[in-house]
């Protein structure tokens, strides 16, 4: 056999290709866990689906081979899994291969980050906020802040929250899950606050997670409020906000003069349904004073829903606490274009103020513009 014939060869054998270990769904996102292991290295991933913008994120597991001293750069340009530099290695001269039947994967309640277990022990986790400044995620084979991940250290607040959100997880295996403990309790909120409910839909179209919908149809106000959105907390929220607790937990309502026909009402509580849904299927959050598409009815002015509770005339229901987090329950407000803008703009204090102003008004699609 010719040198070159070699030479060849045995590239061939140093850079196979990757295998994949495990791969699972998020339950509430379009997220998909990969862990892919060449005879290299081993790497964990979060890939989004492309119509979100959550991309990729990735973080190194372990390496199968003697660490190299430096960065692998040159392998990186070829889009070759690098392995990590020794001097943030644990084990500097590699470790054996993982088995996949060995392997399980932990998502948090929210659904957009998630961790990697072998034997039953945490080894790597992508936090929602992986892939952001030159953070990938955190390794327990890591030592420091290495290129692709950092130490999972003990003290790592992340394992416990791990811990809780597979206790979450197996609730819903429970004879009653929380859906069904959450439900009762959020129908009685609503209707001390808004009357007893006239009629109540499953808008979860037969899916996890199951959620419901609250209609009050009274002789001049007609009431939709969700039941359920709470009970999954919202994607991203701890990106923008140091207590996620205040604001990942949401119900929607919303309210509107009774001159609406039975069909239309149902045109309403269908569009209410895909609205449920923004959260987890965008990997984002909602929060007060977002804006989001109208479209029941046809509106030539109101095509927008601005996302409040701070009007006065609109009753506040008090819902309890779920698992140490405040459940904020937000209006969908119709408004214009030209608000909207100013919203963009300005922030929604000052179409807020405007629309306090004229009161039972704001309940009709047939209302001037505050603009």
């Amino acid at each position: 056999m010719s040198f070159f014939k070699k030479l060849f060869l045995s590239k061939q054998k140093e850079f196979q290709k990757a295998e994949v270990l495990i791969q699972e769904q998020s339950p509430s996102c379009p997220i998909t866990a990969i862990v892919e292991q060449d005879n290299r290295v081993v790497y964990f991933y979060l890939w989004g689906d492309d119509k979100t913008n959550f991309g990729v994120k990735s973080c190194w597991v372990r390496n199968l081979k003697k660490a190299p001293e430096k960065l692998e750069e040159k392998l990186m340009n070829k889009g070759i899994p690098p392995m990590l530099p020794e001097q943030f290695c644990k084990f500097k001269d590699g470790q054996e291969k993982l088995n996949g039947n060995e392997l399980k994967i932990i998502w948090t309640e929210e659904g957009d980050s998630a961790s990697l277990l072998f034997k039953n022990e945490i080894i790597a986790i992508i936090p929602s906020w992986g892939g952001q400044n030159g953070f990938y995620g955190y390794a327990r084979d890591c030592i420091g802040q290495g290129n692709f991940a950092w130490e999972l250290k003990e003290s790592n607040a992340l394992l416990d929250r791990i811990k809780k959100s597979e206790q979450y997880w197996n609730a819903w295996n429970n004879e009653l899950n929380p859906f069904q403990v959450q439900q009762p309790l959020i129908l009685k909120s609503y209707d001390e606050t808004f009357g007893k409910h006239d009629k109540y839909y499953a808008i979860d179209g037969n899916e996890w997670p199951p959620k419901g919908l609250y209609l009050r149809k009274g002789e001049s106000k007609t009431i939709f409020a969700t039941v359920g959105l709470s009970i999954i907390p919202m994607p991203t929220v701890e990106m923008y906000t140091e207590n996620r607790f205040d604001l990942n937990r949401i119900e929607l309502g919303f309210i509107l003069d009774s001159v609406f026909s039975d069909k239309e009402i149902q045109e309403m509580a269908e569009w209410i349904s895909g609205q449920s849904s923004i959260p987890w299927k965008s990997i984002t959050f909602l929060g007060e004073g977002h804006t989001i598409n109208f479209k029941p009815f046809n509106s030539k002015t109101f095509n927008f829903v601005l996302l409040t509770n701070k009007l006065d005339i609109f009753p506040k229901p008090e819902l309890e606490d779920f698992r140490d987090s405040k459940i904020n329950f937000l209006w969908m407000v119709p408004i214009s274009e030209k608000e909207r803008k100013e919203i963009m703009n300005d922030g929604s204090d000052s179409v807020i103020q405007k629309l306090n102003k004229i009161g039972e008004e704001i309940f009709s699609l047939q209302r001037e513009e505050t603009i």
